[in-house]
């Protein structure tokens, strides 16, 4: 009788326990005993916007948390708090940051799958890389197209064309040019706290946390002059996937200035199915020069990238 009213009270005491986890730290996993209230809502939100946004050191950051409860302390569902909420994380993200309604997401999923382009132009290939949001076998397939172009044709220089690239998953991407880019670190995160997280380029592989696709043939293609072209719709992840070729000798900028989103996003998901996109960190390229959404300036500023870029991929051939 003992041994049993010992397991009883030690399952109490379990249950006890998990919903103390649950009521203090549940919010971080979007798990709650109960839907929480609107207010409760807006704090939820500013308390991720707090841990992870890259200005919520500034006096500004806290004037807005205050701000923002007061504004939304009648509110009387969770709609009513999102044009406050979003006025914040701007705050706390800077202008990468966002909040992204349910309705969006869904309609983001059904986004048209826009495949890459691969044209000889000269003895100059040509890779238009567009951005990519799809679903993993489109980005296995914008992938592999982008790498077998470049192991399938003659050419002498490549073009690397992201002028337009607003970015989405960066994966496909780089996994595609992987065969111009040298295995290693790409470039690294580094959050407000200066903690340093490296995305690495492996056999065929890239740790981004993107859609999990490989390429069939990650052999190195060596010695070709490579043009990258970026415009100021060149943005996120289309920034990111130029900086991999930062660094890099037979390498050369052109076009104009990028759209200066260089800064990697962290997904919270709140109660109501909306998503917080707060920018969580800055990015470092392999010269160890750092982008705070600062834009890519090209080596070469020009309105005419692609007609230059074949005129310098000329100038390169021996």
């Amino acid at each position: 009788m003992k041994i049993g009213k010992r397991i009883l009270l030690g399952l109490v005491a379990v249950c006890t326990l998990f919903l103390v986890i649950i009521y203090f730290w549940g919010y971080k996993f979007n798990i709650y005993l109960v839907p929480p209230s609107p207010q409760k809502y807006v704090r939820v939100a500013l308390k991720n916007m707090d841990e992870l946004g890259l200005f919520t050191d500034s006096k500004e950051w806290v004037e807005t948390k205050k701000k923002t409860i007061e504004e939304t302390s009648n509110a009387k569902n969770y709609a009513e708090t999102i044009p406050f909420l979003q006025k914040a994380i701007k705050v706390a993200g800077g202008k990468h940051s966002f909040i992204e309604h349910e309705e969006d997401i869904s309609k983001r999923s059904i986004t048209k799958y826009i495949k890459p382009k691969a044209e000889i132009e000269g003895n100059t290939l040509i890779l238009t890389i567009p951005e990519f949001t799809g679903n993993d076998s489109q980005a296995s397939d914008y992938a592999n197209f982008l790498e077998s172009s470049l192991h399938k044709n003659n050419y002498n220089g490549v073009i690397v064309d992201l002028r337009g690239n607003r970015g989405g998953d960066l994966s496909p991407m780089v996994l595609g040019l992987s065969p111009l880019l040298p295995d290693g670190t790409l470039f690294t995160y580094v959050d407000k706290s200066s903690h340093s997280k490296p995305v690495e380029l492996q056999n065929g592989e890239i740790n981004s946390g993107g859609s999990s696709t490989k390429v069939s043939d990650n052999k190195k293609i060596k010695k070709a002059p490579i043009a990258v072209l970026i415009d100021n719709n060149t943005g996120s992840s289309g920034e990111l996937t130029a900086l991999c070729f930062k660094g890099i000798p037979n390498v050369k900028f052109l076009g104009s200035d990028s759209a200066g989103y260089t800064s990697a996003n962290q997904t919270v998901y709140l109660y109501d199915g909306s998503t917080l996109q707060i920018t969580s960190a800055f990015v470092k390229d392999r010269t160890n020069n750092i982008y705070k959404n600062f834009p890519i300036s090209p080596d070469i500023q020009t309105n005419n990238a692609k007609s230059s870029a074949i005129e310098w991929i000329k100038s390169q051939i021996k």
